[in-house]
């Protein structure tokens, strides 16, 4: 994905499922046949409501992303974003001593 999504990035780190719209197309992409993202139509209630019932229903409810899954999307680990996080800190206030 050229432009990381905050809400993929949560759902990846946390293991839990997403439903999101298809408003951005490369992210529409990067989760469709992911099996555990369940996508609607922007703009589309009557596919929202059906995406939120087919995500609820026993059956047919979306697995859990694994940890692997992060990386397949071009996301940082959680060890590479809390390196990127305690970098900037210490970039931006000058404290060396971490």
């Amino acid at each position: 994905m050229a432009k990381e999504s905050g809400l993929v990035t949560d759902a990846v780190r946390l293991q839990v499922p997403l439903l999101a719209s298809d408003h951005v197309r490369a992210l529409t992409r990067a989760l469709a046949g992911t099996g555990w993202a369940r996508l609607f139509t922007v703009g589309d209630s009557v596919d929202l409501a059906h995406a939120l019932a087919t995500a609820t229903a026993h059956l047919n409810a979306p697995r859990r992303p694994p940890a692997e899954d992060a990386r397949a999307l071009g996301l940082p680990t959680a060890a590479e974003q809390t390196a990127f996080l305690t970098d900037t800190y210490t970039r931006l206030t000058g404290d060396l001593t971490r």
